[in-house]
């Protein structure tokens, strides 16, 4: 049998254990939780500005670190750099005003942060693989 001191000292020894285990995890000198935490504000700020700020850089001046760093960072914790997710979030968005919306071309880039429809066209274009009229006719509900 067990005596209780020693349950109650092995209690002990475990918490002092997950509360460094929690320290740990929040330590923001953790390089690995810090890149954590940059890249989920990377999201949070594409999530914020998308219409207004398309550039890596853009994004990099808000966190306070270079673009290449940004980059870096992202592609390391998902896969793909940050530029890659800034053009994803803006096509998933002018998918999205295509299918649910009844906005022309002109309209959806406006609401974009694009100035010129021309380059908004090409963009879609670039990184949706069809132009902006074809992909609202192969997906009109």
């Amino acid at each position: 049998d067990v005596s209780p001191e020693v349950v109650r000292s092995l209690f002990k020894v475990f918490m002092i254990y997950l509360r460094r285990k929690s320290e740990a995890r929040n330590d923001p000198t953790d390089p690995a939780g810090r890149d954590k935490r940059m890249t989920q504000q990377f999201f949070m700020l594409l999530q914020k500005h998308h219409v207004s700020k398309k550039l890596v850089s853009d994004y990099a001046d808000e966190l306070c670190i270079t673009p290449n760093y940004l980059n870096t960072l992202v592609k390391k914790q998902t896969g793909h750099p940050a530029s890659y997710h800034i053009q994803q979030y803006i096509i998933v968005e002018a998918k999205r005003h295509a299918m649910y919306s009844g906005l022309r071309m002109k309209e959806v880039a406006e609401r974009l942060g694009f100035d010129d429809y021309a380059h908004f066209s090409k963009f879609f274009k670039n990184y949706s693989g069809m132009n902006f009229s074809d992909f609202r006719r192969t997906t009109a509900v």
